[in-house]
């Protein structure tokens, strides 16, 4: 009964996913008393478009990044913010151009329950005072403009608080998809392996130089059990990387103007990210 291994890698990081497969063939058993429901299949198809937005998230943003919230003076309708949206991402690019840099983004839009705003990652490239002036619409306080930690942990918080989100909106088809990335975005790098065995280890065995972070043990949707572990590099090889400390490299360890650090914890029920204060590791 093989199964299928599923490794995704970042800098830094590996993700290794193990699950059974109809395609693979061999005899499966499902989880007792299982049975699909619309609430299941809800569930998956969020779990999978998180894990997504996840990977993505790590493999194009790093440490000192910025996610960015956005408000309205005067609110407008959903139509009219997209507008607005657009109108300031080809601004926005246009600015990183006239600095040598290439814009990357991913954003979402909230509006059901609170004023209607929007959520962004974008790379490193302009202030919090650059970037509330090419948005017009409304000021951005410190809250709404902080430096992505660039934690696996703060891409997963990250991931499912913005997918919840959007999720209203692709239901009542306010938008097409969850979120909405620039083109230039590169596509996640995944590999995959069939292996002919019929169970693996309940803690997986960790790949050289990397420490384990997290190990999931579930069932997927279609009641088959599902492994997801997550590595990171050892932080003993990131000490003997960076001149036998802990602290980050100078050039990514400067606070720029007007910027907080976004810790783990996520974003608050008010739209913007919780802010708490960080240590030099």
């Amino acid at each position: 009964m093989p199964y299928r291994k599923e490794i995704f890698t970042a800098p830094g990081y590996v993700e290794i996913k193990k699950y059974f497969c109809w395609r693979l063939g061999g005899k499966k058993n499902r989880a007792p008393n299982w049975r699909r429901t619309p609430e299941d299949v809800a569930a998956v198809n969020g779990k999978r478009a998180e894990e997504k937005l996840r990977r993505t998230i790590l493999t194009n943003f790093k440490r000192d990044d910025l996610y960015v919230t956005l408000t309205y003076r005067e609110e407008p309708d959903y139509e009219t913010a997209k507008k607005e949206i657009r109108n300031f991402l080809r601004r926005l690019k246009s600015a990183y151009k006239k600095k040598g840099l290439e814009l990357r983004y991913i954003y979402t839009t909230e509006y059901r329950g609170k004023r209607l705003h929007h959520h962004l990652i974008i790379n490193d490239g302009v202030t919090r005072a650059e970037c509330e002036s090419l948005w017009g619409n409304g000021l951005i306080n410190r809250y709404g403009f902080q430096r992505f930690d660039g934690e696996p942990e703060d891409a997963k918080n990250l991931a499912k608080y913005l997918i919840k989100e959007a999720k209203r909106n692709v239901r009542e088809g306010k938008q097409k998809t969850r979120w909405v990335g620039s083109k230039n975005l590169i596509q996640p790098e995944v590999h995959y392996r069939t292996i002919h065995a019929a169970r693996w280890k309940e803690t997986p065995p960790t790949p050289e130089g990397m420490e384990l972070v997290s190990v999931e043990n579930y069932v997927g949707g279609d009641g088959f059990p599902v492994q997801l572990a997550a590595f990171r590099e050892r932080r003993s090889e990131w000490k003997k990387q960076n001149g036998g400390c802990w602290k980050w490299p100078a050039e990514r360890k400067q606070r720029r103007s007007g910027s907080s650090r976004m810790r783990s914890s996520g974003p608050s029920s008010d739209g913007t990210a919780k802010v708490s204060k960080t240590r030099q590791r």
